[in-house]
């Protein structure tokens, strides 16, 4: 059954708390995107809390009653590097709940319109649910 360790956190912008996000992190560039989000965007993040996201055409969700995961997407570009030559992969989860709106959002970082046609990302689409646990990560 593919999975993957993610930080479900909550994202504000400094001096707008009422205004919070969802976002959903892979547990190994998390410290970074922290940082990132915090010293470069200036965003607030809150409540880390560590679980497993799992595809959903293994059938997961038969195992969890409705209360007891989120569902997620997970989107991941094939991006070529004209530093390295060579096609790289970046992968990122969203609610399913806000989906088209923060998609776009994201692709904006990657799409360009001068980009030539062959070199354009490719995109695959899962969905998947990340499980609710007690407890917080450190």
């Amino acid at each position: 059954m593919p999975s993957q360790k993610l930080i479900r956190c909550e994202v504000s912008r400094q001096g707008l708390p009422g205004a919070t996000t969802v976002r959903y992190v892979p547990m190994e560039i998390y410290g970074l995107w922290e940082y990132l989000m915090t010293a470069k965007h200036s965003f607030n993040v809150a409540r880390p809390q560590a679980s497993l996201w799992i595809d959903v055409d293994e059938s997961p969700e038969l195992a969890y009653s409705e209360e007891q995961y989120e569902k997620v997407t997970e989107l991941t570009l094939f991006i070529f590097s004209e530093r390295d030559g060579m096609f790289g992969k970046v992968s990122r989860y969203f609610p399913e709940q806000s989906y088209d709106q923060v998609k776009e959002i994201f692709l904006k970082h990657y799409l360009s319109a001068d980009s030539e046609p062959g070199l354009r990302p490719q995109m695959k689409e899962r969905p998947g649910i990340w499980i609710k646990r007690n407890g917080k990560c450190s």
